[in-house]
């Protein structure tokens, strides 16, 4: 328990300075951010299957992973478009000529740049593209998630009765569920007050709206919506590997894992954050 305290607060630490460097010094130190965590997830994933006995090819992923930042830059959403469509198609050409590989081993390989390459990408477009402003929307699909998880881990370590999902991840209560499901409408609720109401982090932020009722009706459904997505990430990792019999898809972080147990629930949070705002704004 002290060891994953520990851990924590050493991972929050890092996230929250590089937050801090993006708002005050330069956009730069947000995009080095997402790199850093899509980078070395890229390569849990690909050694993942490595380990369950897949023959899935790294090339792809290595060329996506050094690609997809400088083609966003200059081309935007088309530049990732193009890197990731390229190496859908340098990996079909592989499994062409190398007869060793199998069907599952392609797919291994594509999913590797879906997961988590291409859905973390999507934090790109939540730093520059949307008029709430890239220190907020990145720092909210990173702590929205996060809430969620510690709720539902305190919850459901403290009251926590009823499996969830015992056949994907048996520790998970309803309980806990239900946890996270709170912690993620108080973090909304939090930054609510923080960036809007009170105004206390402005970090080129724009509310949702100009009324001050509609924006924290926003601000509870995108919390309430949280949760639930948050923990749908989270079993889906869960899922993930259970069908490939690991614990956790690596071990960087002492009594967390790796850098894609953490990000599990955060890519799903992405999607969710990077659809409303599509909308929104």
């Amino acid at each position: 328990m002290l060891k994953r305290a520990v851990t924590a607060l050493v991972l929050v630490g890092f996230v929250v300075a590089m937050l801090f460097l993006g708002a005050t010094v330069h956009y730069a130190f947000l995009d080095a951010l997402i790199m850093v965590f899509a980078f070395t997830g890229a390569y849990e994933m690909y050694h993942t299957f490595r380990k369950s006995g897949y023959i899935n090819s790294g090339i792809p992923s290595l060329i996506m992973c050094l690609g997809i930042y400088p083609l966003w830059y200059f081309k935007g959403y088309a530049g990732i478009l193009i890197i990731f469509t390229a190496c859908v198609a340098l990996s079909l050409a592989i499994y062409t000529f190398r007869p060793q590989m199998e069907i599952k081993d392609l797919l291994a390989t594509v999913f590797s740049m879906i997961y988590p390459m291409l859905i973390v990408s999507l934090a790109f477009a939540l730093s520059r593209e949307f008029a709430c402003g890239g220190v907020f929307g990145i720092s909210f699909a990173v702590f929205l998630p996060v809430f969620s998880d510690t709720f539902a881990y305190l919850v459901g370590s403290a009251v926590g009765k009823h499996k969830l999902c015992p056949s994907i991840s048996p520790k998970k209560t309803v309980e806990g569920a239900i946890g996270g499901e709170i912690g993620s409408i108080l973090c909304a609720v939090l930054f609510f007050l923080l960036f809007d109401y009170f105004g206390v982090i402005k970090a080129g932020y724009t509310g949702f709206s100009d009324s001050v009722a509609v924006t924290a009706v926003v601000y509870v459904v995108l919390g309430i919506a949280g949760g639930v997505i948050a923990e749908i990430g989270d079993l889906a990792a869960s899922r993930i590997k259970r069908s490939m019999d690991i614990k956790d898809f690596g071990n960087i972080f002492p009594g967390h894992g790796g850098v894609l147990d953490r990000l599990d629930s955060i890519m799903f949070t992405l999607i969710m954050l990077f659809t409303a705002f599509t909308f929104m704004y």
